[in-house]
């Protein structure tokens, strides 16, 4: 009977022992709200909008230790749900020497002597990540997690845009489909039928942030699939390493990736290509109308070149998991200065007067005195494959210690199983007592 009991007892320490790292390093879901999967994704959608906390900050997150080395927060909606039988893509291996400067291996605040906002406003500054660069020279003048990974929205259009205008005629006019007219997500408003030529596509595109733009052009490029092809090449032609372009418009999808240093690297380029720079710097188009639509006017959405008079255009970007992304610039005096802003939200004061708030004061700190340079630092030199996550919410949260903080965790529990299991083993074999 003892033997028996002791034999049930030794399997109940095995299955305990064997079950107890999927709970010791399981990750809790964001305000317990259940996983979604394709099955239950239509069904939780209505629970996971209702958890979403408002796109309000006091303050930038701490990313101090790196949460976001690897990949992006988990998703909050069901934006990122893959499809029946798919897999979310690896993330992009993590590079062994971060591009831009020694400096740039770091993941906090990285900013030169005399950069000081203005009093009281630092914590206005609500973004995860930005970076103010030099649009000339490619300076960094100061950042905050380079090279963190974040979702782009719509500011990675900038990526469609240069591969349009190297492949397409600006006369050629393209037919709007059906398709185009009910895309996702903003919309500048072509129709069935209507006549566009690809210049005025792609000032759509870039002023107005139309999907529907984006669609049309995507079309001429050969397709959705080609043009994500061609786009992600191009990414990595110009030395990105963080950077998957998972849609050419900016809309969230499995394996959405970039950072700040990628995407001030991109946009550096693209202001040297006088068709991006000249759409960008435009206040508004007449666009066409069509059926019985009269026509409109389109008009640039960076609230940074409107309402400054030195603003030299740029890019917004919004989606329920990216937040409020930016790109902006202004020319104060001859120095043409740009920032980046990554996961950031709506304070005191908007993403736009953000990015003024970091370039001037970026401006007394003098050429050549910055944090790190664009382009500098092999595009090529990256660590080994990252093993594909089993889910997409493993990634690591704000506040967690990274590879470190991970390896200590998982030796927690396996030293807690070897203990169980040696129990368990002297429970069984240990010598009966004899009876007198």
């Amino acid at each position: 009977m003892r033997r028996s009991l002791r034999h049930g007892f030794t399997a109940l320490l095995t299955t305990w022992a064997l079950l107890l790292p999927t709970v010791a390093v399981a990750q809790e879901p964001i305000d317990n709200v259940p996983e979604v999967t394709a099955d239950n994704a239509e069904t939780l959608e209505d629970i996971i909008d209702d958890a979403l906390t408002p796109t309000t900050r006091s303050e930038a997150p701490n990313t101090d230790l790196c949460p976001y080395k690897e990949s992006p927060s988990p998703a909050r909606s069901t934006s990122e749900v893959v499809a029946p039988g798919a897999q979310t893509p690896a993330p992009v291996p993590v590079p062994s020497v971060p591009a831009g400067g020694e400096k740039l291996a770091t993941c906090g605040v990285i900013t030169p002597n005399g950069f000081e906002l203005p009093e009281d406003s630092d914590e206005t500054i609500t973004a995860s990540a930005w970076m103010v660069f030099d649009i000339d020279s490619g300076e960094i003048i100061a950042a905050k997690d380079p090279h963190g990974r974040y979702r782009p929205a719509s500011i990675i259009k900038v990526l469609l845009s240069l591969v349009a205008i190297d492949e397409l005629n600006p006369t050629t006019v393209v037919t709007g489909t059906m398709e185009a007219a009910n895309i996702e997500g903003s919309r500048v408003g072509v129709g069935e039928g209507g006549q566009y030529t690809v210049d005025q596509l792609l000032h759509s595109l870039l002023l107005a942030s139309g999907n529907d733009a984006a669609y049309l052009l995507a079309q001429e490029l050969g397709g959705d699939q080609a043009t994500l092809e061609k786009v992600n090449a191009l990414a990595k032609e110009l030395g990105t390493q963080d950077t998957f372009v998972a849609t050419y418009s900016g809309l969230d999808a499995p394996g959405m990736s970039t950072s700040a240093y990628d995407m001030s690297l991109i946009y550096q380029h693209a202001w040297q290509n006088p068709v991006f720079e000249s759409i960008i710097s435009t206040d508004h188009i007449d666009f066409p109308g069509w059926g019985d639509n009269e026509g409109f006017q389109v008009w640039n959405d960076n609230a940074l070149f409107m309402n400054d008079p030195e603003g030299i255009g740029g890019k917004t970007g919004y989606t329920d998991d990216a937040n409020h992304t930016f790109v902006g610039g202004l020319d104060r005096g001859g120095r043409r200065l740009a920032a980046v802003l990554l996961d950031s939200t709506v304070s005191d004061i908007r993403p736009w007067e953000q990015a003024r708030l970091l370039i001037d004061a970026s401006l007394p700190i003098t050429p050549g005195s910055g944090v790190g340079q664009l382009g500098s630092g092999s595009a090529n030199d990256v660590a080994p494959a990252t093993p594909e996550l089993p889910e997409p919410t493993d990634n690591l949260t704000s506040g967690e210690g990274g590879s470190q903080n991970t390896l200590l965790k998982l030796m927690v529990p396996i030293g807690i199983i070897v203990l169980l299991l040696i129990a368990a083993l002297a429970w069984t074999f240990r010598s009966p007592k004899k009876k007198n």
